[in-house]
């Protein structure tokens, strides 16, 4: 057993034989000629502002400019300064020349439209190493683990130096593995009676909370905790410093079986969050993904809470589940005093990566552990380079104000489906739907004479599907550049979700129309129309339209709840935006409800009929003789083909004159002959030219498109190495 002064020796002389983090302090030496960005917080949510804000600013993506070699290999020369022009405090967490780089710098003062300026390439007269409470933490922090630098077993903290070690029968179980941020702790026993922790000695440099009866304690975790049964699950203890679960005094954090965080007090005094939250659905939970987990105590108000992922979770009320001191050293991933207590062997060990670990000896606020959650996850849109792909877009939205309330030309637009984002990118099942270049998309849809771009969207590109609230920044990245290069071509977006939370498309997939019975799925698909409303307002609706989701099939009711709060919650951030509804019952019907609701329009489907535009496709219809454009009103056998047009709109008949119509989706797939499909396709734009009516065709590279069909009987002509059907070009882009 480890006690408590031998633990407390070993930490320091660990800790004085270490060396210590190098944190800038940087004066500008005006004789050389530095390279700068400047950041813009404008991806705080907060309403107050936040002091002595540690953000994470992630190099290069975070950086317009940046290149390592401009700057000192181990990037000691980046520096940061606040709108005044005086230096920041700022901490290196990871250093990567050759991949990715991550620095923490102190904002004392966060808000949405807070700036500073990075710069490197300078050279400051000196770098002292200066004592860690000076760096990016402030004195309400008892210890920050990084778990970026592992050395003889020991890891250092940033803020106070208290050193973390390696412990356990079986040690060799850690490794240092790549984790949320650089490299973290990573358990891997799949026992609970062997397998390493770490030992904090029980030292006033962190148990100061006592004295203010406050504690945070956060930290990201991806558990890989498993039921031992149906009845019986791990309870695999973060943090902790109690030698058994009913004791007295101390505190614990634990995760259970990968779905549920779980807070314990004084004695059993204990409370939890369940994050499987879906019924069946996309389940919300962290195991096999990363979690942001944090749990306060409010001394002045004896209430502890727990977040998940930057929100409130859940809380309780009552003096006995403060954090109190206990004598015994805190320990990670164990219980305090495991060494003896090993008769819980089946509760004990945590398995699995835990990164970015804080102590605080105070109740952090909900509007900071939000940005603390916003700027580990989302750095580059949480602190936003001017200049970059992301400002690009979110700095022009910022400058330009509110969305003029204007309603676009809808009956001019000409364009296409493009499909790179139709399925998240780990869930390609179609050679057709991943992997394009969107700017030569986009280049190409100008120099082919279009002027619109339907982005058909599954949301789990950009929010995980194991958390709804998560963002994921790649796939944001790639909607913002979407929207940028629009612009710089001349084409309109229309973003649209094909598959949204509880709205997904296939049969089979979990989730199918819940989003009008399951209160968590509609929150979470207001969410996402929010932050899209947040993101782009000011760009206008010649430039930018929503599709809020891809074909419903609703009771009406439902339809029009649903879409109408959408609608609202859309409006009450950008009360200019023009949005789009895909007709009920798959794009077929109009819903008159919204013919009175400005800034709306309705979007319809142009396959009809059915076994005609989709012959030869599995899920087409087979009629029994293959269909053809009709040889003249003579032509009895295909009389059905113009009939199915002119049944489908009829059912628009009720659409008033004037209202924006678009129809979102059209195409003939390539095994009906290429006449046929041309004169089908003349026959549906005559007609919507007549109502007024824009149109996009379904996937234009591919079997339903122009570019690249594979129709034998087409002649092509090659625009920049793609085969182009000019014939069905020319009809598609008439005006």
């Amino acid at each position: 057993m480890m006690t408590r002064q031998l633990a407390t020796c070993c930490a320091a002389a660990l800790f004085a034989a270490l060396p210590s983090f190098a944190v800038n302090d940087a004066v500008e030496d005006t004789s050389l000629a530095a390279k700068s960005c400047r950041l813009v917080f404008s991806g705080y949510e907060g309403g107050k502002t936040l002091k002595d804000f540690p953000a994470l600013v992630k190099i290069p993506d975070g950086l317009t400019g940046f290149d390592y070699k401009d700057a000192a290999p181990d990037g000691r020369d980046v520096s940061f300064f606040g709108a005044d022009g005086k230096p920041l405090a700022c901490e290196i967490d990871t250093w990567d020349p050759e991949g990715v780089s991550y620095v923490w710098v102190r904002v004392p003062e966060l808000t949405m439209t807070t700036a500073i300026t990075v710069k490197w390439g300078i050279k400051p007269s000196n770098h002292q190493t200066v004592n860690l409470s000076n760096s990016a933490w402030n004195d309400d922090y008892l210890a920050v683990w990084h778990f970026s630098k592992f050395r003889n077993g020991v890891t250092i903290d940033s803020k106070n130096g208290l050193a973390a070690k390696l412990m356990g029968k079986d040690t060799r179980k850690f490794i240092h593995a790549p984790a949320y941020i650089g490299k973290g702790y990573y358990s891997a026993s799949r026992t609970t009676k062997e397998g390493p922790y770490l030992v904090v000695p029980d030292d006033e440099r962190w148990t100061a909370y006592a004295k203010t009866g406050c504690l945070t304690v956060s930290f990201m975790v991806n558990s890989n905790m498993e039921p031992d049964n149906e009845k019986e699950t791990h309870h695999a203890r973060i943090v902790c410093n109690k030698a058994d679960f009913g004791d007295t005094k101390g505190f614990e954090i634990a995760v259970a079986g990968g779905e549920r965080v779980w807070s314990c007090g004084q004695g059993r005094e204990n409370f939890w969050y369940d994050t499987d939250k879906h019924g069946g659905m996309d389940k919300y939970c962290f195991r096999d993904g990363w979690a942001y987990v944090t749990v306060t105590f409010d001394g002045s108000k004896g209430e502890s809470a727990i977040y998940f992922n930057g929100r409130l979770a859940a809380s309780r009320k009552g003096a006995a589940y403060a954090p109190t001191v206990t004598g015994l050293p805190l320990t990670i991933g164990h219980f305090s005093e495991a060494l003896v207590y090993e008769r819980q062997a089946n509760e004990e060990y945590f398995c699995g990566y835990l990164d970015e670990m804080r102590l605080a000896k105070l109740a952090l606020s909900p509007d900071r552990i939000r940005a603390d959650y916003l700027t580990l996850t989302r750095p580059t849109q949480f602190a936003v380079a001017e200049g970059g792909k992301v400002a690009s877009v979110l700095t022009r939205r910022l400058a330009s104000g509110d969305t003029p309330p204007i309603v676009p030309h809808v009956g001019s637009w000409r364009g296409v489906n493009a499909v790179s984002m139709f399925y998240a990118p780990w869930n390609v099942t179609d050679e057709c739907a991943y992997g394009r270049h969107l700017e030569s998309e986009f280049a190409l849809f100008k120099k082919l004479g279009l002027n619109f771009a339907r982005l058909p969207i599954d949301y789990r590109f950009f929010v995980s599907a194991d958390d709804w609230e998560h963002w994921l920044e790649d796939g944001l990245e790639k909607v913002d550049a979407a929207v940028e290069y629009g612009r710089k071509y001349g084409i309109h977006v229309n973003l649209c979700l094909y598959r949204a939370p509880g709205k997904v498309e296939y049969p089979g997939e979990k989730g199918t129309n819940a989003v009008t019975s399951d209160p968590v799925a509609l929150e979470a698909f207001k969410r996402i129309w929010r932050e899209f409303a947040r993101r782009y307002k000011g760009i206008p609706n010649s430039e930018l339209s929503f599709n809020l989701v891809n074909e419903p099939t609703f009771p009406e009711k439902a339809y029009i709840r649903v879409f109408g709060e959408t609608v609202d919650e859309i409006h009450t951030v950008d009360p200019g935006r023009f949005i789009i509804l895909d007709g009920n019952q798959c794009a077929t019907k109009p819903v008159p409800h919204f013919f009175n609701v400005p800034l709306t329009g309705q979007s319809f489907r142009g396959y009809a009929p059915h076994t005609f535009s989709h012959y030869g496709v599995w899920y087409g219809g087979h009629p029994n003789v293959k269909p053809r454009w009709p040889n003249g009103p003579d032509d009895k056998e295909m009389q059905w083909v113009p009939q199915g047009q002119a049944d489908m709109l009829a059912k628009q008949d009720c659409i008033p004159k004037g209202y924006p119509v678009m129809i979102g989706e059209f195409g003939c797939y390539a095994d009906m002959d290429h006449a046929s499909c041309l004169k089908w396709m003349e026959s549906g734009f005559r007609e919507w030219k007549k109502r007024g009516y824009g149109w996009a065709i379904w996937d234009y590279d591919g079997p339903f498109g122009f570019v690249d069909s594979r129709r034998r009987d087409a002649e092509y002509i090659e625009v920049d190495g793609r085969k182009i059907d000019m014939k069905m070009l020319e009809l598609l882009r008439q005006k």
